[in-house]
């Protein structure tokens, strides 16, 4: 699976120096691989068995939910409510 990231959401999935990643690699069983390179959008590749593939993907989201939904959603929501995330389906390529 690929999925198609811009450059900045890629160092929160990163993390300092690597530990995310290494983490998401460690505990789901997939390889992660992130396209290197100055450019605008980043390519992230996942690899291995299906259920290895699927946990990393939920990872790499409940990852980006952490960060896209700093600060806290405004007290107009419900409690236990979330924004939704700001990424467009145009940015994945399965």
């Amino acid at each position: 699976m690929s999925l198609l990231f811009p450059s900045q959401e890629v160092g929160s999935i990163i993390g300092k120096k690597g530990e995310s990643v290494k983490k998401m690699r460690e505990e789901s069983g997939a390889r992660i691989n992130i396209s290197e390179g100055n450019c605008p959008e980043r390519i992230i590749t996942l690899a291995g068995p299906t259920n290895a593939i699927f946990k990393a993907f939920a990872m790499i989201i409940d990852k980006l939910e952490e960060v896209c939904l700093w600060p806290p959603a405004p007290p107009s929501l419900p409690a236990g409510s979330r924004q939704p995330l700001p990424l467009s389906p145009e940015k994945f390529a399965l």
